[in-house]
């Protein structure tokens, strides 16, 4: 009985240490988001473009280096560039990639959601 625990003692802090570098060699997550955008009757009138897709990232190196902007704002803006003036019914996806103790570490947002164009009448002039 006490050379079964003595194995049992040994092996919880080896799978522990295995489960630790594991995650710390690489990651790679994957989760759903949420924010406000129009609606169905909030849009009506307007003309539908179809749908549309952006994606934005940031990365990071060593611990000390952050480049990019993961942003959703910068999201919707490579979504909608030049063919809509907003979105609607959006869906937003976040991703994180990790490798060797997250001294590489990226991080997306992709939205995708229905462009429209605004009326003439809504849209500012300069």
């Amino acid at each position: 009985m006490q050379n079964s625990f003595r194995r049992v003692s040994i092996l919880i802090p080896l799978f522990s240490a295995i489960m630790f570098l594991t995650n710390c060699l690489y990651t790679n997550i994957k989760s759903p988001g949420w924010y406000y955008s129009q609606s169905y009757s909030d849009v009506r009138g307007m003309e539908p473009i179809g749908k549309l897709e952006g994606v934005s990232c940031g990365t990071s190196w060593l611990w000390a280096v952050y480049t990019g902007d993961e942003s959703y704002e910068a999201a919707v803006q490579n979504a909608i560039k030049d063919k809509a003036d907003l979105l609607f019914d959006v869906q937003t996806d976040y991703s994180y990639k990790s490798f060797l103790f997250a001294l590489y570490f990226e991080k997306c947002t992709r939205v995708s959601g229905i462009g429209v164009k605004l009326p003439q009448r809504l849209l500012k002039k300069e």
